[in-house]
């Protein structure tokens, strides 16, 4: 069977960034039905009609994957709006933001000073090209 829209996938998949280093390697299966959004739709494309037991490799540019870096997301918020933390805010955490309009935004911590915490709203794989090596295992 070949994978297409509502294929129930299975697969291992190793992602390497432009100098090949590998950011991630799966040690257990990865599953997913296609069509639904749970992986990024570039990626959904390139494994269209495999089947199982193939391998193949393929690179998404930025705008495929997690899209351009954008300098305007990395911005300085008060402290004052983490006060009732208990646990100190250190550069490398990740903090929950909600906006204006009530939606949830994953920041991560850049910097931390007296007054303001520089966070940074991109994706950490913004602005990467990057590099997957897939094997399908099934396909229903």
């Amino acid at each position: 069977m070949r994978i297409g829209i509502g294929s129930h996938v299975r697969l291992h998949y190793t992602l390497k960034d432009e100098q090949g280093g590998i950011l991630y390697a799966s040690s257990e299966p990865v599953e997913f039905v296609v069509g639904q959004g749970d992986v990024l739709p570039a990626f959904e494309a390139a494994i269209m009609a495999m089947a199982a037991g193939e391998k193949r490799t393929f690179t998404l540019k930025p705008e495929e994957a997690f899209g351009p870096y954008q300098p305007a997301w990395v911005f300085r918020i008060s402290r004052k709006q983490f006060e009732n933390v208990s646990e100190p805010i250190q550069p490398g955490q990740v903090l929950l933001l909600t906006t204006a309009e009530g939606d949830t935004l994953q920041v991560y911590v850049l910097d931390v000073d007296e007054e303001t915490i520089e966070v940074d709203a991109n994706h950490p794989l913004a602005g990467h090209t990057l590099t997957y090596t897939v094997e399908i295992l099934s396909v229903e």
